[in-house]
């Protein structure tokens, strides 16, 4: 079968636009569930990014469960790279009425003000704890255990609405959190997103309540701008 050219990527956010156009070209089905992915050098080149943005897509979509990265063989579509999609129903079913804005904006207030309150209440027993996290998860990203990466990274968010030691606040974590759940399993960790946590966790060692809390913000509209490009899968999971 004789291929189109693969279109260059002309769009700012470099990283998501990259995810963006091959979740898109799998959506329309230019490669096939099974199908090989051309070779990273070839495909960089025709995308025209860079190798370490070329990469940390595919990673991502590795993690999404979209592509699987053989060892020495190369990448490749998953026989079911739908599954995905059902996770994006889950998460819809559990918001409810609410969209992702609205919680991501949620996120930014309420876990902004965590991270500042953190800064400043936090135990040093904690801060060590929340660099334990960070640690396990960078193994965890390393070996692209998505599960994994999950459980730590929403424990680190946990640990720091606890280190605020607000009581009054707990009781809307509780209620945040079980969205956060979902969506944490449907969008994954990345090397680039785990720096970010990282730069929370800096931060909040550091006792500076608003760089934590900028770093924080940072770090949640990171999140959603990788959010977009996922709601792509859209589209693979009505083609199933």
């Amino acid at each position: 079968m004789i291929k189109a050219p693969i279109k260059p990527v002309h769009r700012r956010q470099i990283s998501s636009a990259t995810i963006d156009r091959l979740l898109s070209m799998i959506s329309d089905g230019y490669w096939l569930p099974g199908e090989q992915l051309p070779p990273q050098r070839e495909l960089s080149k025709s995308l025209g990014v860079g190798m370490s943005t070329l990469r940390e897509a595919l990673q991502s979509l590795q993690m999404m469960g979209i592509l699987e990265m053989r060892h020495g063989e190369g990448t490749f579509v998953t026989n079911r790279p739908y599954d995905t999609y059902e996770k994006l129903l889950d998460l819809s079913l559990t918001l409810g009425d609410l969209d992702a804005e609205m919680l991501f904006e949620a996120r930014g207030i309420v876990e902004s003000g965590f991270a500042y309150h953190a800064a400043t209440r936090a135990t040093d027993e904690q801060i060590d704890e929340l660099f334990e996290i960070l640690q396990k998860e960078k193994k965890c990203i390393d070996e692209g255990e998505a599960e994994c990466c999950h459980d730590l990274d929403l424990s680190f968010h946990q640990l720091i609405a606890e280190m605020a030691n607000n009581s009054f606040l707990q009781q809307i974590d509780s209620t945040l959190f079980k969205a956060l759940d979902k969506l944490l399993r449907v969008l994954p960790q990345t090397e680039k997103g785990w720096r970010l946590h990282y730069a929370v966790a800096e931060a909040i060692r550091d006792r500076d309540p608003f760089q934590a809390s900028e770093s924080m913000h940072t770090l949640i509209e990171a999140s959603a701008a990788q959010y977009v490009p996922l709601m792509k899968l859209d589209a693979i999971g009505k083609g199933n």
